[in-house]
């Protein structure tokens, strides 16, 4: 059962989930880094949040709180709403704390996240991992604000995997009855490849990057920063996941049929998808070029397809340009650094059948254990 869950992140993916599954009854307990301590502050007192749009209602928390040991003591699940790069500190923090029998949802995983948890466990040497849930995108589309949560799409469809991919019948069940748009997949691996983030936000930032520097947030991300040709480039970026998905024998479909799915769109064509999708329209543009579309999605999406085609002999040169561009901009060697490559998860020497056994029992040949 998920009746008791620990929500780690309090920014706005954090705080939707907090709002809906408290209004669906369950007790959550929020939990936010102390240096982050400003995105908690209005609520930590009255324990209230107020949503509105595809989640509607005000949402009393059990706990809202900046000690990680007081949010996971007891509960059944814990579910990570953080960006990427934070999930490495993130595990490294989890691991003393999470039990064999909780489950932990990384919501979302972003391509690699279950295996790069599993992989901090084990090189700290837990002995008995949790059962790890993967899903391709954040449960919602929203933007939160102290205690403020306005969620502008609950996602009608969102690709999960479990690892071990064994365990999605047993915990199948509960995550659906939460969110009635998972869809299963074979593995976590199946999951994380149904990330479409890294075929999205790279190619509209880096062909807007003027406008982000020069007019920021009074721009909208998807309405102004969708042309034809930056529809196109998405779409050659995107063949390149969907061909390393065929390459591993799981199915696949063009992102803008997933958008139409998931609620965000009413086109499956890729300019139309993006520019007029009802879903995307209202997200602003960020300040910077220094955000995480350049060092989340390049640096640790594109980089992990890139790591997946190269086990597969699946060429990726679109994934390469972007990611050298991104290395220009950001003046980071994002292939150098690695932040999440097969390597960097402990499954660089494995065969393609070696990795799919681990997908679906959670255990290592015995060659490459610690």
């Amino acid at each position: 059962m998920i009746d008791h869950v620990a929500v780690i992140g309090a920014g706005n993916g954090g705080k939707a989930v907090a709002a809906d599954l408290s209004l669906q009854k369950k007790k959550v307990r929020l939990f936010e880094f102390p240096e982050f301590e400003e995105n908690i502050r209005a609520i930590v007192r009255n324990k209230t949040l107020v949503s509105t749009g595809a989640v509607q209602g005000t949402a009393v928390l059990e706990l809202v709180t900046s000690h990680l040991s007081e949010a996971m003591d007891g509960v059944d699940t814990v579910m990570v709403c953080t960006q990427a790069l934070a999930h490495d500190r993130v595990a490294h923090e989890i691991a003393p704390l999470i039990k064999p029998d909780q489950l932990l949802i990384l919501n979302p995983g972003s391509t690699g996240g279950a295996l790069h948890f599993a992989y901090v466990f084990r090189k700290l040497g837990l002995k008995d991992i949790p059962t790890i849930v993967e899903t391709s995108t954040l449960t919602y589309g929203c933007r939160a604000r102290d205690e403020r949560v306005d969620v502008s799409v609950k996602v009608n469809r969102v690709a999960y995997g479990t690892l071990p991919a064994k365990a999605i019948n047993r915990v199948g069940p509960y995550l659906e009855a939460i969110f009635p748009g998972f869809t299963r997949t074979e593995s976590v691996l199946e999951a994380g490849l149904n990330n479409a983030n890294p075929v999205i936000h790279p190619p509209i930032t880096i062909l807007n990057g003027a406008r982000i520097e020069n007019e920021g947030d009074s721009t909208f991300f998807y309405k102004d920063g969708v042309s034809k040709t930056v529809a196109h480039l998405i779409r050659k970026l995107d063949e390149e996941r969907l061909a390393l998905l065929k390459a591993l024998g799981y199915d696949g479909q063009p992102d803008p049929v997933t958008c139409v799915k998931q609620g965000y769109a009413q086109n499956t064509d890729y300019y139309k998808c993006y520019k007029e999708g009802a879903g995307f329209i209202g997200f602003r543009n960020p300040n910077t070029l220094d955000n995480r579309y350049i060092h989340e999605d390049i640096g640790i999406g594109l980089v992990m397809f890139i790591s997946i085609g190269k086990l597969l002999k699946i060429p990726t040169p679109v994934c390469h340009a972007i990611i050298g561009v991104g290395e220009a901009i950001s003046g980071i060697n994002f292939r150098s650094e690695g932040k999440r490559t097969l390597q960097s998860l402990g499954l660089g020497d494995l065969s393609i059948g070696e990795i799919k056994s681990y997908l679906e029992t959670g255990e290592l040949p015995t060659t490459h254990l610690g």
